[in-house]
């Protein structure tokens, strides 16, 4: 079951995207639910929000609270839902990385419907990789890691070294080559940026001057190779326009 959130003060936008949402959802058979607010205030005083939903549409220019702040006060209490700002301008696309959104749609009527089934695309087949997870052949034993932990992997000597989010970052590794750990996180959003580095896409924050800088602070190399295809694959995650 996905759990849904819609939040916008135009009556005419709210209604629209629950009824696309809604088709979405009915034709891929997806069970969810879908509630709808008029401002991020009465969202944020409904109980049990945000925890209970797993993707949130808001509208950035609302009165009294507007959507950048409503997302501020979301990540407060949950780093894993979804947000999707919807919005007339996108001026505010560097605001949003902030709060890590998801994606941004503009409101123009006639682009609404194909964005917002993109948008519902990619975020869908995030939360399949969140319950995904990668098997490590240690010295000791097996390590299960969610590939959603996953920060980066980096090829090192004859070590294949994994960093993970665990109550800080933990470290793992094992012998082989990058190659083969490539091939089978690709389908998860790992993008190979350098000989050396495989890193999450989700984590990155900005990708500039041949470095991914990651939300933590973490900046890995990319090499010239790789890096006009990592910039696109970082446009396209972000969902620019």
């Amino acid at each position: 079951m996905i759990h849904i959130a819609i939040c916008d003060d135009e009556e005419y936008f709210r209604m629209r995207e629950e009824k696309l949402v809604g088709e979405y959802m009915k034709k891929r058979k997806y069970g969810c639910t879908i509630d709808v607010y008029p401002s991020g205030k009465e969202m944020l005083h409904a109980a049990d929000v945000p925890m209970q939903y797993d993707i949130i549409f808001l509208d950035i220019n609302m009165e009294e609270m507007d959507g950048l702040e409503t997302a501020r006060r979301i990540r407060q209490a949950s780093a894993k839902v979804h947000i999707v700002f919807v919005t007339a301008y996108i001026t505010y696309a560097l605001e949003g990385y902030k709060v890590n959104a998801a994606r941004y749609l503009l409101k123009e009527d006639g682009g609404l419907e194909n964005a917002l089934k993109e948008c519902l695309d990619a975020v869908t087949a995030r939360m399949a990789s969140e319950k995904k997870t990668y098997e490590i052949n240690l010295l000791n034993g097996r390590k299960s890691i969610p590939v959603d932990a996953l920060l980066y992997v980096e090829s090192r000597l004859h070590k294949v070294l994994f960093f993970a989010m665990e109550d800080g970052i933990q470290e793992y590794h094992k012998y082989g080559r990058l190659d083969g750990v490539a091939q089978e996180l690709e389908p998860y959003g790992f993008f190979r940026i350098h000989q050396s580095f495989l890193v999450n896409i989700r984590y990155v924050v900005k990708v500039e001057r041949y470095t991914a800088s990651l939300e933590n602070g973490i900046l890995l190399n990319i090499s010239k190779k790789y890096y006009k295809d990592m910039e696109r694959a970082y446009i396209r995650w972000k969902g620019e326009l």
